[in-house]
């Protein structure tokens, strides 16, 4: 059977979307997909994370993270999930720039077919979380891609249906909890089954 490739990409600042990128990354190749793993360009990252104690914990991890020079990087995988933080109920810069530098390959159908997942990290669960996750979705769907819900029978903590959200906390310094990590672990199960049976359908 042809093994998935997967793209992991996120966008991160206080570390907490690529805490979540990594678990995800991790349980995704433990299944046996080829992940790639990628963060996306941030121009004011360096001087940013200085500035939070949150932040300076991983920067130099994150800056190790190979960096997306293109959309066409992701054009071949057969699923992308997409992390970012959320900032007022919605994506940050960062993740918008790469949505619409796909505009081209929407023309194309580029992406048409393939599977997307969506995760975060907010504040609060009143944080506007889930209204970035529906954000993502939506992309994805004019993108024509087939978006894999968090189902009820994920494990760990509750999740909502659009993807997979962490809450953080006020100065977000708050890091995955064990029920996070499971649920990430739970969802990526689910989502590996979908996407393995659709990668190799005669």
């Amino acid at each position: 059977m042809k093994k998935p490739v997967i793209a992991v990409v996120f966008h991160s600042v206080c570390a907490n979307t690529y805490l979540m990128a990594r678990e995800y990354r991790d349980a995704l190749r433990h299944m046996g997909a080829e992940v790639v793993f990628y963060r996306l360009h941030d121009p004011g990252y360096a001087a940013t994370a200085d500035a939070f104690p949150a932040s300076r914990e991983y920067k130099s991890e994150i800056l190790s993270v190979e960096e997306l020079k293109t959309p066409a990087q992701v054009l071949d995988c057969d699923a992308l999930f997409l992390g970012s933080p959320t900032y007022f109920g919605n994506v940050s810069a960062p993740v918008k720039v790469f949505m619409d530098s796909l505009v081209d390959y929407w023309v194309e159908a580029r992406l048409a077919g393939k599977f997307f997942g969506g995760f975060t990290s907010a504040g609060t669960p009143q944080g506007g979380g889930d209204i970035c996750l529906q954000a993502l979705a939506h992309f994805a769907m004019h993108m024509g891609m087939c978006v894999i819900p968090v189902p009820s029978v994920v494990a760990g903590t509750v999740q909502p249906a659009y993807g997979i959200c962490h809450w953080s906390g006020d100065q977000s310094d708050q890091r995955l909890a064990p029920g996070e990590k499971e649920a990430i672990a739970s969802y990526c199960a689910f989502a590996y089954g979908i996407i393995n049976r659709g990668g190799n359908q005669a």
